[in-house]
């Protein structure tokens, strides 16, 4: 009987250890604005025409009425900066390509891989890489998002969106607009604009960096809330396995 309680008890540690690393990655690839955009107000073609000053703060957010539906290819390619856009995919390609969300967090002193030394002496943190690594709640990735005419478009997309599709097989995107590749953008998704035939210029912007930027506190407590609701789930489903067991034991 004591032998048995003993490799219950290590059973138990070792499941808990576990659940507390997958809690832990749960959150540093969770999408907060999967959440945030079910309590967003829509960027509708009224916010845009009340607008005085834009200088593309709108890209990203959820998609309202009257925002222009691109429909192929062609209107991409015509597409200026100051165009606003959206349409409904059904299929996105996640690529091995990552960009901070914002340029306020490459400096960190914390940081201690795949970081540089800038003159300041400040520690600064690679804007964009194949890997995101253990501060991936701080990137971004692209993606390839597939046009209603079946041609793909490289984009920066937040990756609620792409979780929206795994759910649902497809999904209106967000309000987006055509910017130009930078050249560490151009080298990084060189292969894929190869392999996909793609626009070697320009880029789908479809992250509001201006909402992250603004409201981090509200992103750290969606993925503070993530972890505890899995850990919340597993203690519920302990005590549940506690109750039966110990009830049967009892019988």
């Amino acid at each position: 009987m004591k032998e048995k309680w003993r490799v219950t008890s290590v059973l138990f540690n070792v499941v808990t250890v576990i659940m507390l690393l997958a809690a832990s990655y749960l959150v540093l690839v969770f999408p907060a604005d999967f959440v945030l955009d079910l309590f967003w107000e829509k960027c509708d073609q009224g916010v845009l025409l009340r607008t005085t000053y834009d200088y593309g703060q709108f890209a990203g957010l959820p998609a309202g009425e009257g925002i222009l539906k691109l429909s192929n290819i062609e209107e991409y390619n015509s597409a200026e900066g100051s165009e606003y856009f959206t349409f409904r995919t059904e299929k996105i390609i996640p690529l091995e390509a990552y960009r901070l969300k914002s340029s306020s967090d490459a400096t960190d002193t914390k940081y201690r891989r795949g970081k540089r030394v800038v003159s300041s002496g400040v520690e600064q943190w690679n804007t964009y890489g194949k890997k995101a690594g253990f501060k991936r709640y701080l990137f971004n990735r692209y993606y390839l998002v597939q046009l209603p005419d079946g041609n793909y478009a490289a984009a920066f997309l937040d990756d609620g969106s792409y979780l929206r599709y795994r759910l649902t097989g497809q999904v209106q995107l967000p309000v987006g607009r055509v910017t130009y590749m930078t050249a560490n953008e151009k080298k990084l998704l060189a292969p894929y604009i190869t392999a996909y035939g793609l626009h070697e210029e320009k880029l789908l912007d479809m992250f509001c960096e201006e909402r992250y930027e603004n409201h981090k506190t509200l992103n750290y407590m969606v993925l503070s809330a993530v972890w505890v609701l899995v850990l919340g789930v597993y203690i519920m489903f302990v005590l549940l396995i506690e109750k039966v067991f110990g009830k049967k034991a009892l019988d």
